[in-house]
């Protein structure tokens, strides 16, 4: 049978074409046992979050900002604040946000005669891009049709009647340094700024600005006195080990318990520390680290019922150039806090802190 008529045999059901989460079904139906379930119990651990205590300090800042975006002066909507939320790659903030504006009630979905409202916005930027093609996303994110041609002007001053007729009250930008393209110099966000600061005063309907990204966006707030008092700020700093380290030990446990497997006295060695060292001390990539753990056990030719170090040693060495070289991996040797935070990339750097140990998986 030829490769075509076998295709013709197989083809997909039209109803794949239109149902995202059937096809995927589908995809992960073809794959082996094995890997069907692993990815079943990876689904189990993508689904865990850990929360920490910035957590609550950005739900609660968050409440207070709410409140006074929804506060009226004599009935009417006032001046709409912006909300800035910082920290450096892999710190966390992405997730966090999400499920912030995801469970906050005044930002719920509702239905309407002529659809369903939702009441936010959220972009995710990638790369640098021009303000005018970022307003055009958030017009076309709110459901609003808009000619991709009109102008950086015309994108920014059309924004607010748009997102008043599909009744969005707040706007989230993520990776916002890619708008100010990343340098933070204050020419870059004053165009940006003005923009922003134009659409959040903008009357009848002032629009809510949450701002996330790397610490340099804070360039937008710095040159301007108006943008500066009007704006509310939440930072994400790096996880500090020897104050912090019970939150290594929560991502640990519970990441671990979702997937089946268990820990042993891992808790009690210095693989948090490691651990939070090999993520470069930030939040998002410690979990990750441990979720890439978990996957390599569960890969594993036999069956395992521990996470072990070695597992680390593994996923540490998938994510870096420390394959080849055993002295660079922080899970393979004694002296790990003579190696530098993070992960190793550079090829040309030779010789560990210490001679290597080997890790068992």
């Amino acid at each position: 049978m030829t490769y075509d008529a076998a295709l013709a045999e197989s083809a997909f059901p039209d109803v794949l074409m239109d149902d995202d989460e059937a096809y995927l079904r589908s995809l992960r139906a073809d794959m082996p046992l094995k890997s069907q379930d692993i990815m079943a119990r990876m689904d189990k651990v993508y689904s865990v979050y850990v929360d920490r205590r910035r957590d609550k300090i950005l739900k609660e800042a968050f409440d207070t900002f709410m409140e006074d975006t929804l506060a009226t002066r004599d009935g009417q909507r006032k001046e709409a604040n912006i909300f800035f939320v910082t920290g450096e790659s892999g710190a966390g903030k992405t997730e966090a946000i999400a499920r912030v504006l995801a469970g906050h009630p005044s930002l719920q979905p509702r239905k309407a005669s002529f659809g369903v409202i939702r009441p936010y916005v959220s972009i995710k930027l990638a790369g640098y891009i021009l303000p005018r093609i970022a307003a055009l996303q958030i017009i076309t994110a709110s459901g609003h049709p808009i000619n991709a041609k009109t102008g950086q002007g015309d994108a920014w001053s059309a924004m607010p009647a748009a997102l008043r007729k599909r009744r969005v009250v707040l706007v989230h930008i993520d990776e916002v340094q890619h708008l100010i393209g990343g340098s933070g110099s204050a020419n870059d966000g004053q165009q940006l700024a003005d923009a922003i600061k134009g659409v959040s005063i903008s009357t009848p309907w002032p629009i809510a600005f949450v701002l996330s990204g790397l610490p340099c966006i804070k360039v937008l707030a710095q040159k301007d006195e108006q943008f500066e008092r009007r704006s509310r700020w939440v930072h994400f700093p790096d996880v500090d080990i020897q104050t912090q380290r019970e939150l290594v030990t929560d991502i640990l446990n519970k990441l671990s318990e979702a997937a089946g497997l268990g820990l042993g006295s891992m808790p009690e060695t210095d693989m948090p520390e490691r651990i939070a060292r090999a993520a470069n001390y930030r939040y998002g990539r410690i979990c990750q680290l441990v979720v890439a753990a978990i996957h390599q056990a569960l890969r594993a030719k036999k069956p395992q019922t521990e996470l072990l170090r070695g597992h680390f040693a593994l996923a540490y060495a998938n994510s870096s150039r420390a394959r080849d070289d055993n002295r660079m991996n922080i899970f393979m040797v004694d002296g790990w806090q003579g190696l530098e935070p993070g992960a190793f990339l550079d090829a040309e750097k030779r010789g560990g802190p210490d001679g290597g140990e080997e890790a068992n998986a």
